[in-house]
């Protein structure tokens, strides 16, 4: 093994599994999923033809798919105009999915450069790798098949990190402000700027974000944000799925997932609550060394998780990940840690519903089923291997913020002896 010593092992195993099983999905989705091929990108295509016409974009839907409607600002439809002009949505969907890969492409490259300020030397492989997690990997792939924002807006959430790294928090606010202005759950990251009292990047946030919200009454009345907030913000709780415990198939990311399930009856507030009540002081305490380059994505990485962890969020939001996830595989120097957090992003590219593993489970020969249903359907009832490939590296980073806090300790120590 010593041949390997020195290569980023754990770094190309995730990524490269996480790529992997990302073409798989992408055909399993491709022949199981064929009907609903471009569906998010159908949405903001009719909403965008609707609102050219002067007619209620936010009551609009693909024809056969009624149920799902634009969900995002009302200034946020002129970015799909364009698509709306040659009257079919198949043009605008190509020009839409190069974007993506072109957004990961170049979020990719600015993680690989940053992996390289820090003093590693990357090859073409790992520019590989990277471009092809944020673009082909499990946790990006159904947001390019549906025609989703997520990969774009993830690129952003890189370049804002990498802009606040190098000083720029202007440009850092300003990309962070554009990615939570359709997603709203990015504007929680924002904390990190508050831990670092980058004042001009939360005044370019909140300016960009509250300024581009209020540039959409002038444009399209009162009356559309209020619909907006009344029928596309504000029920973004999703409190009553969770009722009773949530459905071990529903592709959701967050801690009322077990909680849920562990206690059917609690009050819908307080499962609401707990989570953010059970995550802060993990974060906190993240926060209490940031001296270095490794401290500080360790901090921002328990950000970026406890956000996730804390709201409904759905599976393809893990890309959001991508900035510190990226970094810390390449970056992470401390062994028990690094191996800690390796194990569960590996674990979190599991990308599977209880649905997906009982289908597996039926592959395997009918002695050993019953077994394995045995310890498959509670597993995946209770929590999917998202979140525990997420806690799994949330305590690897705690494990690290406290071996670092450590070592500073004995150093100072003999210091002073």
């Amino acid at each position: 093994m010593d041949r390997f010593r020195g290569y980023p092992l754990g770094a190309w195993f995730v990524l490269a599994t996480g790529v992997v099983f990302g073409l798989r999905t992408a055909a399993v989705m491709w022949f199981g999923r064929a009907d609903m091929f471009a569906l998010n990108f159908k949405v903001y295509y009719y909403a965008a033809e609707t609102a050219m016409a002067g007619g209620d974009f936010y009551a609009a839907t693909p024809p056969d798919w009624p149920a799902y409607r634009y969900l995002y600002p009302p200034l946020s439809v002129l970015a799909f105009y364009p698509a709306a002009v040659p009257g079919s949505w198949v043009p605008g969907f190509l020009v839409h999915t190069a974007g993506a890969a072109a957004f990961g492409a170049a979020g990719g490259v600015l993680l690989g450069r940053y992996v390289e300020r820090a003093g590693r030397s990357l090859s073409r492989l790992d520019y590989g790798l990277i471009v092809g997690f944020l673009v082909l990997s499990i946790h990006s792939v159904p947001s390019v098949f549906y025609g989703n924002v997520n990969v774009q807006l993830a690129a952003l959430t890189v370049a804002g990190f990498v802009a606040l790294d190098r000083g720029r928090e202007e440009l850092s606010g300003v990309a962070f402000a554009l990615a939570a202005f359709i997603k709203v759950f990015p504007a929680l990251f924002g904390v990190w700027f508050l831990r670092r009292r980058a004042w001009r990047a939360v005044g370019a946030a909140v300016g960009t974000g509250l300024g581009l919200l209020a540039l959409g009454v002038p444009v399209f009345g009162v009356g559309t944000t209020r619909t907006y907030l009344e029928e596309a913000l504000f029920p973004r709780n999703r409190a009553e799925l969770f009722q009773g415990g949530l459905d071990p198939n529903s592709a959701y990311i967050t801690l009322r997932r077990p909680l849920s399930v562990a206690f059917p009856e609690m009050d819908p507030t307080l499962l609401v609550a707990l989570p953010f009540l059970l995550l802060a002081p993990v974060v906190c305490y993240l926060y209490t060394g940031v001296d270095d380059r490794v401290d500080r994505l360790v901090a921002i990485h328990g950000t970026v998780t406890a956000t996730l962890l804390a709201l409904p969020s759905y599976f393809i939001y893990y890309v959001y990940l991508a900035f510190p996830l990226v970094a810390l595989l390449y970056l992470m120097d401390d062994r028990p840690s690094r191996t800690a957090f390796v194990a569960g992003a590996f674990v979190a590219n599991l990308s599977f519903t209880l649905n997906n593993a009982e289908n597996v489970v039926r592959l395997l020969p009918e002695a050993v089923r019953p077994a394995l249903f045995a310890v498959v359907r509670p597993l995946f009832t209770f929590a999917s291997p998202i979140e525990y490939g997420m806690l799994l590296m949330l305590a690897a980073c705690v494990v690290y913020r406290r071996r670092q806090g450590g070592a500073a300790v004995r150093t100072d120590a003999s210091a002073a002896a």
